[in-house]
C-alpha cells in the first residue's frame, strides 16, 4: 500500500457518499421535464449566445445529428428557438428563449439553496481551501 492509498480510499468514499446524497437534491425540480444533456445545452446556449448547431455539438462533444434531436425537443417546449443568420440565410442559429432563461433560473434557485445549506457549515477559510483544492482537481481532469 502506498502512502496515498488511504487518501484515495477516503476521497472515493466521500465523493460517492456526497453525490449519492446530494444528487437527488441537486436534480431538477419535479415540474421541469428536461434531461441532464438538455439542461447542459440550455446552459451552453445561455453562455455562448446564438450559435450554429455544429458549434453547439462541438461544445457538447456530441454529433450534429444528436444535437438536432435534442434541439427539436427543446424547440417543442419553447426553450430554444431557431433563426436564420442575418448575413448568411443558409446558417441556422440556435438561441435560448426567455422561457428557457426562466427555466434555468428555477433550476439554479433550487441548486443554490441546496449548496448554500451544505456550505453554511464550513468556515470561510476552510471553504477557500476546499474550493481551491477542488478547482485544482477539476483543472487536472480537464487536461
Amino acid at each position: 500500500m502506498t502512502k496515498r492509498e488511504p487518501y484515495i480510499e477516503r476521497f472515493e468514499q466521500a465523493f460517492f457518499t456526497l453525490f449519492r446524497k446530494l444528487g437527488p437534491e441537486l436534480g431538477l425540480p419535479p415540474h421541469i421535464a428536461l434531461t441532464g444533456p438538455q439542461t447542459m445545452m440550455l446552459y451552453k446556449l445561455r453562455t455562448m449566445g446564438p450559435c450554429p448547431g455544429g458549434k453547439l455539438a462541438q461544445q457538447m462533444e456530441v454529433t450534429p445529428s444528436a444535437i438536432t434531436v435534442m434541439i427539436d425537443r427543446l424547440v417543442a417546449q419553447g426553450l430554444v428557438e431557431r433563426t436564420h443568420d442575418e448575413h448568411d440565410r443558409r446558417v441556422v442559429l440556435l438561441s435560448i428563449t426567455e422561457q428557457g432563461m426562466d427555466t434555468l433560473q428555477q433550476i439554479r434557485a433550487v441548486r443554490d439553496e441546496t449548496i448554500k445549506k451544505y456550505l453554511s457549515y464550513i468556515e470561510p477559510d476552510e471553504l477557500e481551501l476546499f474550493l481551491s483544492t477542488f478547482e485544482k482537481i477539476v483543472s487536472q481532469s480537464a487536461e
